[in-house]
């Protein structure tokens, strides 16, 4: 019976003639590995099988020889394979097409030697279970070559939406090349989506997302599908849809929206779309400014008594609204119209002729709507 030194002898001539086999097999079984063109990735295929064919025939000769620098290989191959953007399937099928060359390469060696089945058994247990060891390391590779990616990704997605939602514009060539590093494919227009829980599940590299408490938020391509929308699990404001350089807007407003609804100013309902309550956040995107506008417009209600004052002011605005129509204003206010007219009479003597000036009528109906809006909040 051979002992493992004769045995290696005898398998080392053939080394050559075996790489340049497995490594044909290879290529035409996993065309991805050939690289028509690409002579540099083509060496990397052939020092792989090259170190992985010498590394089985020393340990063939001496199972303690030293793995190192093969593990080295196996490792920045399944790297190579997560910095390319790929899975291991192609990597693991490469590994199944080289392990089953070489085993029929042993039989035939087996054959002309005539080596025992005992032989056999131990070259085939070896065989197999090398190949299993490498394609563990490769696996070992490609998962911390992920982890390193997607780290050094998601940094950069982060570092892009702030960009996108912080104050000025993004530069094109910025833009173009911060979310080409960041592997997001930059769409025509965006809405921002103002969250009040972090929300999941995870999200496809078309979706930014800074999920960080207290105000989390994403990104998305517009327009928004209600189907994404009923994944969030949680109360959300989902800003108008705008290009790029109104980004920031859209989550400001998404951002207001969520507060109107915590407040009460806007229905609690779980998706809150701005594009829907425009005229709202309008009156109530500045309060201070909307106190000075009614401290100023509706002054003259100042001197009546809070109830007869709140009446007044319910008075104007339906008077605003419908044009002076008195049976109107009682429908709407279900009163008497002669109790329209009695108001009426007062607001008139308390504005005087602003009541016929365009300019002040506008002024005065939004600083009463603003202040009814307001009124939930309270």
């Amino acid at each position: 019976m051979l002992g493992r030194s004769e045995l290696a002898a005898l398998m080392r001539p053939a080394l050559p003639a075996l790489v340049d086999w497995i490594v044909q097999e290879v290529w035409r079984a996993v065309p991805v590995f050939a690289r028509p063109g690409d002579g540099s990735y083509g060496r990397v295929t052939r020092h792989g099988v090259e170190c992985a064919v010498a590394l089985f025939v020393d340990l063939v000769e001496d199972p303690m020889a030293p793995r190192d620098r093969l593990y080295e290989t196996c490792h920045r191959l399944g790297a190579g394979e997560a910095r390319e953007g790929r899975t291991l399937d192609d990597l693991q099928a490469a590994y199944r097409v080289g392990t089953r060359a070489g085993w029929r390469w042993i039989m035939r060696l087996g054959r002309r030697h005539r080596l025992s089945s005992t032989a056999m058994a131990r070259l085939a247990e070896m065989l197999f279970g090398y190949a299993d060891e490498l394609a563990r390391m490769s696996a070992q590779g490609y998962r911390e070559a992920r982890a390193e990616i997607e780290g050094t990704r998601a940094g950069l997605r982060r570092r892009l939406l702030r960009l996108l939602v912080g104050p000025g514009a993004v530069p094109e060539p910025v833009l173009a090349e911060l979310a080409a590093a960041a592997g997001w494919p930059v769409p025509a227009s965006v809405a921002a989506i103002a969250a009040e829980t972090a929300v999941g599940p995870p999200w496809g590299p078309e979706v930014l997302t800074d999920l960080e408490p207290p105000q989390p938020y994403l990104l998305l391509p517009a327009p928004v599908g209600a189907d994404t929308l009923a994944r969030l699990g949680t109360r959300v404001a989902v800003g108008p849809p705008t290009d790029l350089a109104g980004a920031a807007d859209s989550l400001r407003w998404a951002r207001t929206a969520l507060r109107l609804v915590a407040g009460g100013a806007l229905p609690d309902v779980p998706v809150t779309w701005c594009a829907e309550h425009l005229t709202t956040l309008w009156l109530l995107s500045d309060a201070p400014l909307v106190d000075q506008l009614a401290d100023r417009e509706l002054a003259p209600l100042a001197q009546f008594p809070d109830r007869t004052r709140r009446r007044l002011g319910e008075t104007l605005l339906s008077w605003l609204e419908n044009g002076g129509n008195s049976e109107k204003i009682a429908v709407e206010l279900s009163v008497h119209p002669q109790t329209v007219r009695y108001r009426v009479r007062q607001l008139k003597q308390a504005f005087g002729d602003r009541l016929e000036n365009a300019d002040a009528r506008f002024a005065m109906q939004a600083a009463l709507r603003a202040s009814g809006l307001r009124g939930g909040l309270e």
